[in-house]
Formats: structure tokens, C-alpha cells, sequence
């Protein structure tokens, strides 16, 4: 009887550190998500550059969404290119952004 319940301790350890690292190696998914708001705040001087966009929910709530700017974020007023340091405190602005485990970085800022 002890043997059997040893043994089946064994093939119960064994099976969850085989496991375990796969759970623990598992990277959470990254989402790419785009909202439409106003621009509250865009500082290219920090480390790193970030933008602030006040977005109006459909229940007339306020969501605030603060992003990171990597470099390479394609930033846009109507079709020409422009530098973060154009964008305006209250422009109306389309921000995509990707959620990672890291924060929310963005990918596109369209300014009108």
C-alpha cells in the first residue's frame, strides 16, 4: 500500500514540474485596441515620450488612457506625417494602441 501511494506521489510531483514551467513561461497575449478622443497631454521630452488622450465612454463616462511613444508610432494630422512635439493640448485625436504586460504603447496617433 505505501509503495502505491509513493508511486503515485512520484507521478504526481513529476507531473506538475513539468508543468509548472510552461505556466509560468507563458506570455499573456498582447491586444491591440483603438480609441477616439481628446488630447490632454503629449510630453516628448520625458523618458520615455507619452501621450495622454481623455476618451467619452457611450455610458458618459471618462476613460483615461496614458501611453508610451515608441519611436517608430506613426503620428498623423489628416494624410501628413507629423512629430509628437506638433500635437496640441485638445485636438481631437484616434489612438491605437497595443495592451502588453508591459503597459500600453502606441502604434498610431491620427489627429485632425
Amino acid at each position: 500500500m505505501n509503495r502505491t501511494l509513493y508511486s503515485r506521489c512520484l507521478v504526481f510531483t513529476i507531473g506538475i514540474m513539468t508543468v509548472t514551467p510552461l505556466l509560468v513561461t507563458a506570455e499573456p497575449e498582447t491586444m491591440q485596441r483603438t480609441v477616439q478622443g481628446t488630447v490632454m497631454a503629449a510630453n516628448p521630452a520625458v523618458d520615455p515620450p507619452t501621450i495622454v488622450v481623455k476618451v467619452l465612454l457611450p455610458s458618459k463616462e471618462e476613460l483615461i488612457v496614458g501611453a508610451r511613444v515608441p519611436t517608430d508610432t506613426k503620428i498623423m494630422r489628416g494624410k501628413r506625417a507629423i512629430k509628437m512635439v506638433d500635437l496640441k493640448v485638445g485636438e481631437a485625436a484616434a489612438l491605437t494602441y497595443l495592451k502588453s504586460p508591459d503597459g500600453l504603447i502606441a502604434r498610431s496617433i491620427h489627429v485632425q
